[in-house]
């Protein structure tokens, strides 16, 4: 779908299609389609949470979940579209996937919202109407990919 050697598009993120078309000397054309992503560059989970999944917080309390996003020039990425998600652990099975609910009113919904100044997605994760133990963060990126984070409330 590009001339042979040419660039193919990565100016946008999410799913792209690269189709290859051959003609044999018969002129009978065969076209083979591909599917490709171009994806952010994710910092992994920023503090106070620990990437490792040995954060432990106290149920009841807002949890900031913090990530930043950057290009392949390394450029922070301010519109990207972040949505959270929480399984609840259960002997090492996550459980059915529920919408994050943010603690006042600086979220909507279980958007993340970005941060101009320190160039980051935040989400005050509210944990008042969840219980004790081990819960999955899911963050799903418009860019059709997710990122996976565990914390303990207490």
């Amino acid at each position: 779908t590009v001339a042979s050697g040419s660039a193919i598009d990565t100016t946008t993120a999410g799913a792209k299609i690269f189709s290859v078309v051959a003609t044999d000397n018969a002129d009978n054309k065969t076209e083979v389609p591909r599917t490709y992503y171009v994806r952010y560059s994710y910092s992994g989970i920023l503090s106070p949470i620990n990437q490792d999944g040995s954060s432990v917080f106290k149920l009841g309390k807002v949890v900031p979940v913090k990530f930043q996003l950057k290009d392949s020039a390394g450029n922070y990425i301010s519109t990207a579209v972040a949505k959270i998600y929480l399984s609840k652990i259960n002997n090492n099975v996550a459980g059915t996937e529920i919408e994050a609910e943010s603690q006042g009113e600086a979220n909507t919904g279980n958007l993340f919202r970005y941060d101009s100044v320190d160039n980051q997605y935040i989400f005050n994760l509210g944990t008042k109407n969840l219980s004790n133990g081990t819960w999955q963060i899911k963050i799903s990126l418009d860019d059709l990919s997710s990122k996976y984070v565990t914390i303990s409330l207490k």
